[in-house]
């Protein structure tokens, strides 16, 4: 749906949902942040305002969708609304370079959070955003698939983790293509944020340092050969579905048994539990290449403050208090992100002490990889997006990948003299 400026700016039907303004509040913010139930918004909120009775911290629910375009009039307008706003970590150099998010390096001690997410958050040494929340991603699997097929599934011992080899190799002897039947599918079959850490495992680079050239790195050895790999899954393997980008699909895919395996985000693991109860399944730590290394994708939401807020302490006390070890905790227990403080991994220990906590947990302290740090983010995901998505129709990855670092260049120039 496009949204129009009247309807961004009255938060597409949605009223504002925080408390009401104390009468004694000496300050009032606001916040443009993302449609999550209100059920786990409003509890952070409270918490605020109960913990700061000169301050009055008031939110505005936009469904995802429409979040984006939302933020992109308001804070293009270069008003001072809102204080504060829901930043997906990839566009924390945009806003930033924009000039549409305060830096935050006196705001926040960094060393609190996990690195990955730090470098998310960063750019030309300059914090814009702060870490709220992060994610990795799990081989999952289907039991049934792999008893029928007689194979034994991937171990949960990161130290045991499969290669990208053997998932080839089993998925192979699974999957049945005219039966609907799958050796694996990829959860976002088209997107940067899973699909990177193909050239990664093989050294490769995804964008320059300076984050405004992409030729020599997106379309070097590393990068042919990793989506040269994910390209034979569709054409030569015949493993995977060809044409399903729908992130909503392709759990749906494998939760009605049509796949042996699932490469997707942490995220996924409430929706089987709770909506495949008949679905024996179980995960496995992300795969690499057998002469690479493992890397993982990571990120999440993060808080981006508006540069022109009239309330500048105001919100550091805020962006403080929402990233504290006791928030964070909490707003685990609200919505089971993957943490990105350090400190509450040591404050849950019967919640990750679970073989799948401890993938996770290893994942972010030792083979997270940030999406590019780059001012140009949404060029650059837009054009390598669709050129992943040709890949699976076939042709020469080397050809596509240099016409696609093009076309970024281009994009990106406009960013040099920012």
């Amino acid at each position: 749906m496009r949204l129009t400026r009247r309807a961004a700016l009255t938060g597409a039907g949605f009223g504002l949902a925080g408390l009401a303004t104390p009468a004694r509040a000496a300050t009032t913010l606001k916040a443009t942040w993302n449609g999550w139930p209100d059920s786990q918004v409003r509890p952070l909120f409270d918490a605020f305002n109960q913990a700061h009775p000169d301050i009055a911290a008031g939110y505005e629910l936009i469904p995802f969708s429409d979040l984006f375009q939302t933020l992109e009039i308001r804070l293009g307008a270069r008003t001072a609304d809102p204080d504060l706003y829901s930043c997906d970590s990839p566009l924390s150099a945009s806003y930033g370079v924009r000039n549409q998010a305060l830096a935050l390096n006196d705001v926040l001690d960094t060393s609190q959070f996990a690195k990955a997410a730090v470098d998310a958050a960063s750019f030309r040494g300059k914090l814009y955003s702060a870490p709220f929340s992060t994610s990795s991603q799990l081989l999952f699997y289907n039991r049934a698939f792999f008893k029928q097929a007689g194979l034994e599934p991937p171990a949960a011992d990161v130290q045991k983790r499969w290669t990208w080899e053997q998932v080839v190799e089993a998925g192979r002897k699974m999957a049945d293509p005219a039966q609907n039947r799958w050796g694996l599918i990829i959860e976002q079959a088209e997107r940067p944020y899973q699909l990177l850490p193909l050239g990664q495992s093989l050294g490769g680079v995804a964008l320059s340092a300076d984050g405004l050239r992409a030729t020599g790195y997106l379309d070097g050895p590393a990068f042919v050969e990793g989506f040269s790999f994910l390209q034979r899954l569709y054409t030569d393997w015949k493993i995977s579905p060809p044409g399903v980008f729908d992130n909503n699909v392709t759990p749906d895919l494998f939760g009605s048994g049509r796949s042996a395996m699932f490469l997707a985000g942490t995220f996924n693991l409430d929706l089987f539990r709770t909506k495949y109860k008949d679905l024996d399944w179980g995960i496995a730590p992300h795969p690499y290449f057998a002469k690479g290394k493992p890397v993982t994708p990571t990120g999440s939401w993060h808080i981006g403050a508006n540069p022109r807020t009239r309330n500048k302490d105001a919100v550091a006390e805020f962006l403080r208090f929402m990233t504290s070890s006791a928030l964070q905790v909490e707003w685990f227990k609200l919505r089971p992100y993957v943490p990105v403080r350090l400190d509450v991994w040591d404050k849950l220990p019967e919640v990750f002490a679970t073989p799948t906590w401890k993938i996770i947990r290893y994942e972010v302290e030792n083979t997270a990889a940030a999406r590019p740090s780059t001012p140009g983010w949404r060029e650059y995901e837009d054009l390598l997006r669709q050129s992943l998505r040709d890949m699976q129709s076939g042709g020469d990855v080397k050809s596509m990948l240099t016409d696609t670092a093009a076309k970024i260049d281009r994009q990106l120039l406009k960013y040099s003299k920012v």
